[in-house]
């Protein structure tokens, strides 16, 4: 069974899970971390291990961080590195969440991380260009395609 857990700077992961339920309603199988001012780098380690080695037997950690090289991604990484057992995505965007999160119950670790990383990339469209190069077409004809 996978596990998703957000870790953030600030507020930023209990904010995506509160969005994620609001948009999908509850999951157990989703919990968050959040750096903040008055968290030492120590403080925030021995949350981040108590939470991933609270796991039940069939569980696998997905460890969704919001940015490469940051604060929390880099004490992350410094788990990993302790014990391999779970997998670290930089770079979490609320597409990429409902993604995994909705995703098959059956489908494996890979796939699911793969198609979270999909949905987080096509989810990044810049709307100004996306008309330009729909200019000439009736408003009705704007579709969003691959």
């Amino acid at each position: 069974m996978k596990h998703f857990l957000i870790a953030t700077h600030g507020e930023l992961s209990k904010s995506f899970i509160e969005t994620v339920e609001m948009i999908a309603g509850k999951s157990t199988n989703v919990s968050y971390f959040g750096m903040t001012k008055l968290k030492s780098g120590d403080t925030a380690k021995a949350e981040l291990r108590k939470i991933l080695k609270n796991k039940k037997e069939d569980e696998h950690f997905i460890v969704l961080t919001d940015i490469f090289g940051g604060s929390v991604s880099n004490i992350c990484t410094e788990l990993l590195l302790e014990n391999d057992d779970f997998d670290i995505i930089t770079g979490v965007n609320l597409p990429m969440m409902l993604s995994m999160i909705l995703a098959d119950a059956d489908l494996g670790v890979e796939e699911t991380i793969s198609q979270g990383i999909a949905a987080a990339q096509e989810g990044i469209i810049h709307i100004n260009r996306f008309i330009e190069k729909q200019k000439g077409c009736a408003n009705d004809d704007l579709i969003i395609t691959d």
